[in-house]
């Protein structure tokens, strides 16, 4: 009996009555497209935060490099320039710092094995 209403109202519009399997069909279509083209989007973004990325640590292993053989330079005396010479300077203070918390690490870890 709903089907013959659905049907004198489908008849009464010109257009055939969608199904509900139609429409189910519809809306998965839909929102398959829309999950596709969301999906592609987030591919793109994290492509170029990927490349972003490698081009930054390709970046700063090169200023690693550059630095390493500027203070060979230094050290060779080839180059001299008082603004490097004072940031050697700090870089030597950290090395040193950094090797004495490491000496003074070996004593504790010792006793923590102990």
């Amino acid at each position: 009996m709903s089907e013959q209403i659905v049907d004198e109202q489908g008849d009464k519009a010109g257009l055939p009555a969608p199904s509900v399997s139609d429409l189910l069909r519809e809306l998965l279509a839909f929102v398959s497209d829309r999950g596709k083209a969301e999906i592609g989007r987030a591919h793109e973004r994290s492509r170029h935060q990927l490349e972003l990325r490698q081009l930054r640590k390709d970046r700063n292993k090169r200023l690693e490099k550059l630095g390493r053989e500027v203070v060979a330079l230094v050290e060779a005396g080839e180059l001299v320039h008082p603004g490097v010479t004072t940031r050697i300077g700090h870089i030597k203070d950290l090395d040193e710092r950094i090797h004495a918390l490491l000496l003074d690490e070996g004593p504790m870890d010792r006793a923590a094995e102990e």
